[in-house]
C-alpha cells in the first residue's frame, strides 16, 4: 500500500497535470450546453437594453396565482412557470457581477462561455499554488504533497463536475478570498474581499478573520473596496444601477433568501432549502408529493427559530476557536462550509467551497502522529458525497437523497469533524 502511494507520489506532477486536462477538456466540451453563464450573460446585456435585471414580478405572481398541484398546470399559468424557469430570478448576484461582465457580451454566447470557463480553470490552477506554496497552511514538510492535492481534486469531484457543467463563479470567488486572506499588503486584501462581496453576499462572513488577527485596517480598506467596487457601475449608468441595487436590495436580499417558497427546490442544499422542503407546503411543488413532503406544515416563524437554534449550534465553536491563538486556517476552513451551509441558495456546486477546508484537514490529519484510524474516519466522510453520486447510487435514489439535501449533512458532518480536530490539536499541543 504504501509502496502504491510513494510511486504515485513520485507522479504527483504528472497525474495532477492529467487531472487538470481532462478539466479542461470537459470545460470546454459542456462550454456549448446551457448553463448559469448564460444567465450572468443576458443579465449583462440587460445594462444595453434598461431592462430589469431581477424580473422578480413573474415570481410574485405565480405564487399569487397558484395554490395548488393543478394550479401549475392550468394553460393561463404555463408561460408564467417557464418564464420562473428560465429568465425569472435567474440572476440573483449584485448589479456588479453583471456590469463587471458586460465586456463578455461582444462575444457570442459559445465564445463567452468558454472564456468563463478557461478564466475559472485558471482560477482553479492558481488556487492551487496558493494552497501548495502557503507555508501558514502547509507549515510541516509533507511526504505526500501531490497526493494530498490529488485527493483534493477526487474528493471535490462531485462538486467539480457540477461547477464545470453549471459554469459557474465559484472558483473566481474562492480564489479572491484566499489571496485576500493571505496577501500582505492590508489595501489589497480589504479590496480584493470587498470585490468578492460585492460579487456574492457570502463571502462577507471571512471579516470575522480579520477580528480575529486583528488586522482592523484591512476592515477600513474593505469598507472603502465596497464604496469604491460598487460606484464602478454609477458612472456607467447612474438611474439604472440605482434602480437596479435597490431591487438587488429589496427583492433579493430583503426577501427571497428569507422566503422558503422561492427555489427551495430539490437540488438546493442549505438549511433554509432544507427547511422548507421538509415543513413548507409549495416550496418545491414539483417534488415534494412525490418524496411524501412536507412532513409536516410549519410556520415562517416556526422555521426562523429552527435557524437560529442551527446559527448557535454552528457559531459556537467559531466563537470558542476566536479566543485560542494559531487557529487562522481552521477559522477559515469553517467559514468555507459556513459560506454554503447558510447561504439561502446552495446549489450543488456551491459545494465546491470544501476545496480548501478539505485540503486543510488532508493535510494536518497526515501529520498527526498515530493517524491510521483519524485517516479510516476522514476518508470515509469525505467519500459521502461522492457515494452519493448517481455513478454509485443510480439517478433515482441520487435523486431522493438530494431531495433530503443529503450534502447538507455530510458538510455538517465535515463541519463539526473540523471543530473536533481544531480542539484536539490544540489540547494534544499543551
Amino acid at each position: 500500500m504504501w509502496k502504491f502511494l510513494e510511486n504515485l507520489e513520485k507522479r504527483g506532477k504528472w497525474v495532477l497535470t492529467l487531472l487538470v486536462l481532462i478539466l479542461l477538456v470537459l470545460s470546454v466540451s459542456r462550454s456549448k450546453q446551457k448553463s448559469d453563464f448564460l444567465d450572468y450573460y443576458h443579465a449583462a446585456e440587460r445594462w444595453e437594453t434598461g431592462e430589469n435585471l431581477y424580473r422578480f414580478d413573474v415570481a410574485f405572481e405565480l405564487q399569487t396565482k397558484i395554490k395548488t398541484m393543478e394550479d401549475l398546470f392550468r394553460p393561463e399559468n404555463l408561460h408564467l412557470l417557464s418564464a420562473l424557469q428560465n429568465e425569472t430570478a435567474t440572476y440573483i448576484y449584485p448589479p456588479l457581477f453583471s456590469f463587471l461582465l458586460i465586456p463578455f457580451t461582444y462575444l457570442s454566447e459559445p465564445n463567452a462561455a468558454l472564456a468563463f470557463e478557461i478564466l475559472s480553470l485558471c482560477s482553479l490552477l492558481l488556487i492551487l499554488y496558493l494552497i501548495f506554496q502557503n507555508k501558514e497552511l502547509s507549515n510541516r514538510k509533507s511526504p505526500f504533497p501531490y497526493l494530498i492535492l490529488i485527493g483534493t481534486l477526487v474528493f471535490n469531484f462531485r462538486f467539480l463536475e457540477s461547477h464545470i457543467q453549471n459554469n459557474q463563479v465559484g472558483f473566481l470567488l474562492i480564489l479572491l478570498v484566499l489571496v485576500s486572506l493571505t496577501i500582505r499588503s492590508h489595501v489589497l486584501s480589504g479590496l480584493l474581499l470587498a470585490l468578492a462581496v460585492s460579487i456574492k453576499i457570502t463571502p462577507l462572513v471571512f471579516l470575522f478573520v480579520f477580528v480575529y488577527e486583528k488586522k482592523y485596517q484591512r476592515i477600513l480598506w474593505f469598507l472603502f473596496g465596497m464604496f469604491f467596487w460598487n460606484a464602478l457601475p454609477l458612472l456607467y449608468n447612474f438611474d439604472y444601477t440605482i434602480r437596479m441595487t435597490t431591487e438587488w436590495l429589496t427583492e433579493i436580499l430583503g426577501n427571497a433568501f428569507s422566503n422558503p417558497l422561492l427555489r427551495s427546490w430539490k437540488n438546493n442544499q442549505s438549511l433554509s432549502s432544507t427547511l422548507a422542503k421538509y415543513f413548507v407546503s409549495g416550496a418545491d411543488m414539483i417534488n415534494q408529493p412525490t418524496y411524501g413532503m412536507p412532513f409536516i406544515n410549519l410556520s415562517l416563524s416556526s422555521l426562523k427559530i429552527i435557524q437560529l437554534f442551527f446559527m448557535i449550534l454552528f457559531g459556537v465553536p467559531l466563537l470558542l476557536l476566536w479566543r485560542k491563538e494559531n487557529k487562522k486556517w481552521e477559522i477559515i476552513s469553517l467559514l468555507f462550509l459556513i459560506s454554503a451551509l447558510f447561504s439561502g441558495i446552495s446549489w450543488i456546486h456551491s459545494y465546491i467551497i470544501c476545496f480548501v477546508p478539505i485540503y486543510f484537514i488532508l493535510y494536518r490529519t497526515t501529520h498527526k502522529e498515530n493517524n491510521q484510524k483519524e485517516m479510516y474516519i476522514l476518508l470515509m466522510i469525505l467519500s459521502l458525497p461522492i457515494l452519493a453520486h448517481r455513478t454509485f447510487v443510480g439517478s433515482k435514489i441520487e435523486a431522493a437523497l438530494s431531495m433530503y439535501s443529503i450534502l447538507f449533512y455530510t458538510t455538517s458532518v465535515l463541519y463539526f469533524y473540523l471543530v473536533r480536530f481544531a480542539f484536539n490539536e490544540t489540547e494534544n499541543r499543551n
